[in-house]
């Protein structure tokens, strides 16, 4: 059974967001990490450099809630 969620209009890129590419450095690199930023609250690919030179203007997000009861075994 495939997962659901209720949020996908809050898990939106950014118009200007380049898969592959730094959001704020635009270069290609290898690692790529995704960061919400707080001036859109929409979600940015960002490299490693950029993000720790501008951690305040980013959060990470990695928190999705559940439609249905999550099932433990």
């Amino acid at each position: 059974m495939p997962t659901k969620y209720d949020d996908a209009r809050d898990y939106q890129f950014h118009e200007e967001d380049m898969p592959g590419r730094c959001f704020v450095c635009h270069k290609d690199t290898d690692v790529l990490l995704i960061f919400r930023q707080i001036k859109s609250m929409l979600l940015v690919h960002l490299c490693r450099d950029c993000i720790y030179e501008n951690i305040a203007e980013y959060l990470l997000d990695n928190t999705r809630p559940w439609l249905s009861e999550k099932k433990t075994i």
